[in-house]
């Protein structure tokens, strides 16, 4: 495959990343904004879905299309890089190791807030679910918060090159 090929795939990762924030943001808001409680608890679900789905996509699809970048001879050899001529990526590089490890503790408390809402089907919500949800969208929130940061980075590199 092509270096050109991987470096779409990079962009439409961060775009479906983005995308998934803005849907996040979207749900989130109708839920703080909900009064009822089968609507907000049915906006909780689809806000999580939305960061699931967008999150696993976009990291994966930046994790394998970034290593593929690196591997193929036909685009620029970052290889092993030197930080002296690079800082912006090697800032970039942390940054989305970072965000890796973020996304560990927030699948766990997505699954957390999951289990607690299966356990209340039927019944009324309670804060105790409200507050294991808000807990994951705010973990959810600051990883994609790390995500725009990248991305700023990454597209504003001549400008950070020394």
């Amino acid at each position: 495959m092509s270096y050109s090929f991987f470096y779409w795939i990079h962009i439409v990762s961060y775009i479906v990343w983005l995308l998934a924030f803005a849907g996040s943001l979207f749900y989130g808001y109708r839920v703080w904004s909900e009064k009822d409680a089968v609507e907000k608890r049915k906006f909780m679900r689809l806000e999580r879905l939305i960061t699931s789905i967008g999150g696993h996509l976009g990291a994966l699809g930046i994790l394998v299309s970034g290593w593929a970048m690196t591997s193929i001879s036909g685009g620029p050899q970052w290889g092993w890089f030197s930080v002296q001529l690079y800082p912006w990526l090697a800032i970039k590089q942390l940054l989305f190791i970072v965000i890796l490890v973020l996304i560990v503790f927030s699948i766990r408390r997505s699954r957390i807030f999951k289990k607690r809402l299966k356990q209340e089907e039927g019944n009324a919500m309670g804060t105790d679910t409200s507050d294991k949800w808000r807990r994951a969208y705010w973990m959810s929130l600051s990883i994609y918060i790390l995500v725009v940061i990248n991305t700023l980075l990454g597209l504003t590199r001549p400008l950070l090159a020394f």
